[in-house]
């Protein structure tokens, strides 16, 4: 219970009991007084109705009827009125009395009036006999009584109040002691009751101010308060004994704190009066006397050696430079003047550079002596002295007395101290040495300095002649400035031109393979003579209208390529390739043309070859075919040969593709200028060999981006070898732009076997199939009509976008739409959006044809709607091979 409670539980009680005996006191004399005055309004009543009685007797006036024997009416009628309000008082008073003696005196006092009633009404009546005065009289006897009768009864009501008032009185005085002693005894209570909770609170109280005047006295420490109520002062106390608890808790923690900083004191002075004393100090002997002698005294040890580091080419060693109550080794066979590193536990403390310390020595160690005696250590400490991870000594110290903690952290910051103060003796010592050779050096340059006197002179000629150049200097600085900058205007311009080259050439390619591609189509159609109706010689000049095409062809590809190369763009496609795909295709290829030549084609495989290299085959193939082009091209009698072998350069192994001729070879003043761009070993007008001098400025610049490279080796009129280097198996470099002729397969269409199938097996599937031409040149629409045609299909054609639209709105669904992309109005992208968009058309298949192979065309295609695309000029079979490949899809 808390205090609070407790006070208003006590203080209640006393109120609640000064309440009741309130109540009591009132409530008695509220009773008391309506008793008494029920009383005195009872008796009064009674009084009053006697006395009114009475009265009413006494009005009656039996004097007049005597004197004047004649009856008077009106005192009649008065007396009549008198009678019933005497009889009505009779009725009431009779019902207000309850005491036995009132009721006999009021049962008289009723016989008495009817009586007097009775005479009365009897000497009315008979007034005029003769017995009227006799009557008279005995009315008058009658009134008399009841007059008596009434003052008796008035009299017995006073006396009757009388007593109540006394017995009023007697209950009053009653109450008013009963009041007194209630009182009393509620005072009294409430007495006891506050003493009873004062004493309670003050006697604790009194407890806890013992234990906080004890507080104040430090012997007595910290005492608890014995005091367990659930009251606010049982709080307190818990509240203290918890405050007592944190106070000694912080108390051991001031103390261990007060520990520390008198430690860290004794630390800090105990180093600074070691540096004091070793301060200036440039001998090492003396140093170390000081050192080892203070540094003894300060951990009370026994004993103590200090070893300094002398450093030999093979063997360094710890030779003993001071010592303190030391015992020469001639009386202690122990005692050691030189340690070997590793050697002993001094040895091993310097090899570690770690503090050693031992307890519990055995007897047969070393012994501390003096002139009473000698005696065992009980500790020994081996501290390294060491500055900046660099050994510089070792100290060994023996004592009696325990070696704290903090004698180890004077010990370790004292060595690091007196590191620092021998490696300043150190090169004090070593300054020392260097003054006496720079005094001698100094009478040299005594004799050198009147030389550099003049010397001197000559040079202020020439800082002269340095200050006009330097200003000349600047000049040029300035003309470079402006040089470089028109060289950074002259850079963005050619930036500029580049991007133009580049879009010029796309757009050259476009403009040349748009007439080159009908060229080709009707000149293939041509050869193909399905008809039989051309002769010999007309077949003739086709083909060689089809082999100039082609050659054109290749010289386009040709300078695109190099465009890409030297901008940057040029795609490498990384991958497993196996070297005997390699070789097949190239075996393929140039076995005919060997035959036709007559020549010797030789293929040579080193054993150690890998089955497999990781890099760009449509390049690799690329340089070799151009290789092997031209060393059958300059070759007119003997082989050729590719010799393939595994070599090592800079410790990284490379795949060797060697191609060696017997042709007319290169001169050596012209082996470098062959890899340049438009450039021939023979580059006269009269020469005899044809070709752009591409191939092998392209093939160089492909090899640098597989990161390989091309040698040379050439004797003039014997023959000459190429050889191809590529790493085996590296990352190689990617570029943007796609090859000039990509094929798509659909998803569930990947497998090359099902497009041979379609490409041998399906060609009844073109019979019978709408197309739709899309193209904006005749010459196309012309040729690629008349080969579709051929092979059994309807075509419409349309020469732009818009009219594509047109015709699929008003005629009949084709099974599949070519789509040139450049055409004006409505371009070829925007055809195929609009289309793919149109009902029904969702599915329709749209091949994308285009001259205009750059970086990203296949893509956009691909993103604006076409199904699969290739590049102008249009090779027929592998069109008829997309055609049914989506056809069949």
């Amino acid at each position: 219970m808390n205090f609070k409670t407790t006070l208003y539980i006590g203080f209640g009680v006393v109120i609640i009991a000064m309440g009741i005996i309130t109540s009591i006191i009132i409530n008695t004399y509220q009773n008391q007084t309506q008793q008494m005055n029920e009383l005195v309004n009872d008796r009064y009543i009674k009084i009053e109705h006697a006395n009114n009685i009475r009265y009413e007797m006494s009005s009656i006036d039996l004097d007049n009827i005597s004197e004047r024997n004649e009856i008077d009416q009106q005192s009649i009628q008065l007396s009549e009125k008198a009678f019933q309000r005497a009889n009505q008082k009779l009725v009431e008073l009779e019902k207000l009395i309850d005491i036995q003696q009132a009721k006999d005196i009021f049962a008289k006092l009723s016989n008495n009036y009817d009586s007097f009633r009775f005479s009365y009404d009897e000497l009315i009546s008979n007034q005029a006999s003769d017995s009227g005065s006799n009557l008279l009289e005995r009315v008058k006897e009658d009134k008399a009584n009841l007059t008596d009768t009434v003052e008796e009864l008035i009299n017995f009501q006073e006396k009757v109040m009388q007593d109540t008032l006394k017995q009023t009185e007697e209950a009053y005085s009653n109450v008013l002691k009963n009041i007194l002693m209630a009182g009393a005894i509620g005072l009294l209570f409430a007495l006891t009751i506050t003493f009873i909770v004062v004493n309670n609170i003050t006697k604790r109280l009194r407890k806890f101010k013992s234990v906080l005047v004890t507080l104040a006295d430090d012997h007595y420490g910290y005492t608890r308060v014995d005091i367990h109520s659930n009251d606010e002062i049982g709080q307190i106390a818990n509240a203290y004994n918890e405050l007592v608890s944190t106070l000694e808790k912080q108390e051991q923690i001031e103390q261990q704190y007060r520990i520390k900083i008198e430690d860290q004191n004794w630390l800090k002075t105990s180093i600074a009066e070691l540096s004091v004393l070793i301060q200036g100090v440039n001998d090492l002997n003396l140093a170390g006397e000081r050192y080892i002698q203070k540094l003894s005294q300060t951990i009370g040890a026994s004993y103590g050696v200090l070893y300094l580091l002398h450093v030999d080419e093979e063997n360094p060693y710890l030779e003993k430079l001071s010592s303190y109550a030391y015992t020469t080794p001639k009386s202690n066979k122990l005692a050691l003047n030189r340690i070997h590193i590793g050697e002993g536990l001094v040895g091993q403390c310097a090899k570690s550079k770690e503090m050693i310390l031992l307890e519990n020595i055995s007897h047969d160690y070393i012994q501390i002596s003096s002139g009473l005696g000698h005696t065992n250590p009980t500790r020994i400490v081996i501290v390294p002295i060491v500055l900046e991870d660099e050994l510089l000594g070792v100290i060994e110290l023996a004592t009696l007395q325990p070696v704290t903690d903090l004698h180890q952290d004077f010990l370790v910051q004292a060595n690091e101290m007196l590191g620092a103060t021998f490696s300043r003796i150190f090169k004090h010592q070593q300054v020392e040495k260097l003054l006496e050779e720079s005094q001698i050096l100094n009478e040299e340059l005594q004799t050198q300095s009147e030389e550099l006197q003049l010397q001197q002179e000559e040079l202020r000629t020439m800082n002269d002649e340095i200050e006009a150049q330097y200003r000349s200097a600047e000049l040029k600085t300035k003309e470079l400035e402006e040089i470089k900058d028109r060289l950074e205007q002259k850079t963005k311009e050619i930036i500029a031109s580049s991007t133009y080259k580049s879009e010029f050439l796309a757009n050259m390619s476009h403009e040349l393979r748009t007439p080159l591609n009908s060229l080709l189509i009707l000149s293939q159609m041509l050869l193909e003579n399905k008809e039989q109706n051309l002769t010999d010689k007309q077949l003739e000049y086709v083909n060689t209208i089809f082999t100039s095409g082609h050659d054109l062809l290749q010289l386009i590809n040709d300078i695109l390529d190099l465009s890409k190369i030297e901008s940057g763009k040029m795609e490498i496609v990384e991958g497993e390739v196996f070297i005997t795909d390699i070789v097949s295709s190239l075996q393929r290829q140039f076995m005919p043309i060997a035959k036709k030549k007559g020549l010797e084609f030789m293929f040579e495989y080193d054993v150690d070859l890998p089955d497999i290299i990781f890099t760009d085959e449509h390049r690799v193939n690329q340089i070799l075919k151009n290789l092997l082009s031209n060393a059958f091209k300059f070759t007119e009698k003997g082989h050729v040969q590719l010799q393939i072998a595994s070599t090592t350069q800079k410790n990284e192994k490379f795949i060797a593709f060697s191609v060696t001729d017997t042709g007319t070879g290169i001169a050596k003043d012209k082996i470098s200028a062959i890899f340049e761009a438009f450039t021939q070993a023979d580059g006269t007008t009269s020469r005899k060999y044809g070709g752009t001098g591409l191939g092998l400025s392209i093939s160089q610049e492909l090899a640098r981006l597989i990161n390989g490279t091309i040698s040379c080796e050439s004797i003039e009129n014997q023959g000459s070898t190429f050889t191809l280097y590529i790493p085996q198996g590296e990352e190689l470099k990617q570029n943007e732009v796609e090859s000039d002729v990509t094929v798509s397969i659909p998803a569930d269409s990947t497998d090359s076997s099902e497009h041979e199938v379609a490409t041998t097996n399906e060609q009844p599937l073109l019979i019978g199939k709408k197309v739709l031409v899309v193209d904006d040149d005749m010459r196309n629409i012309f040729a690629l009509t008349s080969s579709l045609e051929a092979a059994g299909m309807e075509v419409s054609f349309a020469e732009n976008g818009r009219d594509a639209i047109k015709i699929l709105q008003e005629e009949e669904d084709p099974d599949i739409v070519l789509m040139d992309i450049m055409m004006p109005e409505m371009d070829g992208y925007e055809a195929m959006r609009v289309i793919k968009n149109m009902k029904g058309y969702e599915n329709l298949p749209i091949i994308a044809l285009t001259a205009k192979a750059m970086k990203d065309d296949r893509q956009k295609c691909i993103d604006a709607g076409a199904s699969d695309y290739i590049s102008k000029p249009v090779n027929l079979e592998q069109l008829f091979s997309i055609i049914r490949v989506w056809l069949h899809h």
